[in-house]
């Protein structure tokens, strides 16, 4: 409960106190700091069950890949992957091949997101799919951009503008300016529009949101 409301110290403080922690407790806790971007601690916390005696889950994996994605730790989130598999023999779920796209993509290392992609025993939902996308962009590295996987986007999600914005300024990174007109005219012919982006912060306890609004073009 204090996770999620943003009080991670007081998180922690109920965590320690605990006499008896279990599995679902540490994993909470490893979720708790990963999704706050601290990811350190997530893996401090990971380390110290795992020596406490305790199996980690398909959960406790979500998390600490998670914070490896966020502090860019390629390498320990790799080592992680293959110790879920190879050691523990947790099937990877989506969620997983998430993290690790995600891990990848912000890294740069786009060819080997995509190889990740095409291994994945499932299809990609379109939260990967906008994952590696928006990493191809951001990277200029459209090489390994399948056509496929766009179109897979705008399938799953038809209705959502944002993937129209996204797949447009893929192709207009590679110069295709035929289908920065076509996606353009998908998106009027849907009367689609890409809603504003909100950011929040908190100021003694009261919240304040700001909207932001897209770029166009």
């Amino acid at each position: 409960m204090y996770s999620k409301c943003g009080r991670i110290e007081v998180a922690l403080q109920v965590f320690s106190s605990l006499e008896e922690k279990n599995l679902q407790s540490w994993t909470i806790m490893i979720s708790g700091v990963a999704d706050h971007g601290r990811g350190e601690d997530a893996i401090s916390l990971f380390t110290q069950m795992e020596e406490n005696g305790l199996k980690p889950d398909s959960l406790s994996f979500s998390g600490i890949l998670s914070a490896c994605s966020h502090l860019g730790l390629v390498e320990e989130g790799k080592r992680y992957f293959d110790q879920m598999v190879n050691t523990y023999g947790i099937k990877s779920t989506m969620e997983h091949y998430g993290c690790m796209i995600d891990m990848l993509g912000r890294a740069g290392m786009i060819e080997e997101a995509y190889r990740v992609i095409k291994s994945m025993p499932m299809e990609p939902n379109s939260v990967i799919l906008r994952s590696f996308i928006g990493a191809s962009k951001n990277h200029e590295d459209v090489i390994c951009l399948d056509e496929n996987l766009r179109k897979l986007l705008l399938q799953i999600e038809p209705d959502l503008g944002a993937n129209y914005i996204l797949a447009a300024r893929v192709s207009s990174v590679s110069e295709n300016w035929n289908d920065v007109a076509s996606l353009r005219d998908a998106m009027k012919g849907r009367r689609l529009k890409k809603a504003p982006g909100c950011s929040w912060v908190e100021v003694d306890s009261a919240s304040s949101g700001e909207i932001i609004q897209p770029a166009v073009g």
